[in-house]
């Protein structure tokens, strides 16, 4: 935990002006919206609940309005910023935090738009609860969720700032229209909850949409076909592949031997062969993916 005290920082107005005075401006396709009010900063730091024993990875941290209460309450902060100018501005007003890594990358950019190496690294070495807390671009929210629930060392709580609408689907029950190939995935590892809406008139610029925080538990018992990391990218392709023919049903969706839908412990049996992808709960989706495919890929 760090000695920098999480309180009142700068007004905006100075932040906007020393941005303006470097060129910079705000990205729409990096989804560059500045969350302005203090108060829900510590908010979604309080419902992180990191503690001196936990690692904190932050991803998109802008101008460190977040980063500033996470380093106040975390053993360790991984902040994650693809923008030079503004971790310049964030690293300059946090200086006196020891326990922040400071990491200029794209998140994203690991071979294949997987998480960038050092973000896996910093997982692995975590010797508490790993948290990953973050107000993340609208454009690559989903990717990057998919991306943090394969990591080697499964994050322990994840706080996420996204839009509402992506918000529903990974809250979203199975059976519903909301429920996808995402909600599934992160369903079957973690237990999902929307904490609160967030207006537009909380950011800068101001967004078109509402956003939702989102907070996923990691489940007690993660299903042991889904426990190793190689199993799991399997399995959320397995979902993509699943759910992108989410209109039809299973019997037309995979082209399975005859004696597999006639197995008596089968997940594919007779019962299912009708339903569709989205009516299948995040069980049933490990049950099925596991009858089809196995979690050795064979």
């Amino acid at each position: 935990m760090s000695d920098q005290a999480s309180g009142s920082r700068d007004p905006f107005a100075r932040y906007r002006d020393e941005l303006a005075a470097v060129g910079f401006k705000p990205s729409t396709s990096r989804g560059q919206n500045f969350l302005l009010d203090p108060s829900l900063h510590r908010w979604i730091a309080e419902q992180a609940g990191a503690t001196e024993a936990d690692t904190v990875v932050e991803i998109g941290v802008g101008l460190g309005f977040l980063t500033r209460e996470l380093a106040a309450r975390a053993g360790k902060v991984l902040a994650v910023e693809i923008e030079p100018r503004l971790l310049a501005i964030a690293r300059r007003d946090l200086a006196s935090a020891t326990n922040i890594e400071w990491l200029l990358a794209d998140a994203l950019g690991g071979p294949g738009r997987t998480l960038a190496l050092r973000i896996s690294e910093v997982a692995e070495a975590c010797t508490g609860r790993l948290l990953v807390v973050a107000n993340l671009p609208y454009s690559v929210s989903g990717p990057m969720l998919a991306e943090l629930a394969q990591l080697s060392r499964m994050p322990d709580r994840i706080v996420v700032l996204v839009q509402k609408e992506l918000g529903q689907r990974l809250a979203a029950k199975h059976g519903s229209g909301t429920y996808g190939g995402l909600s599934g995935l992160m369903q079957s590892m973690f237990v999902a909850r929307s904490l609160r809406d967030v207006s537009p008139s909380v950011f800068r610029p101001r967004p078109n949409v509402w956003s939702s925080i989102i907070g996923l538990d990691r489940r007690e018992e993660v299903p042991a076909e889904l426990l190793p990391a190689p199993a799991r990218r399997r399995f959320a392709l397995f979902l993509r592949k699943l759910f992108g023919q989410r209109r039809k049903t299973l019997r037309r969706t995979f082209a399975l031997a005859k004696e597999a839908l006639e197995r008596p412990d089968a997940a594919l049996r007779e019962a299912w062969s009708s339903k569709r992808a989205e009516e299948l709960s995040p069980g049933d989706l490990v049950e099925l993916w596991t009858d089809c495919e196995g979690p050795t890929g064979a």
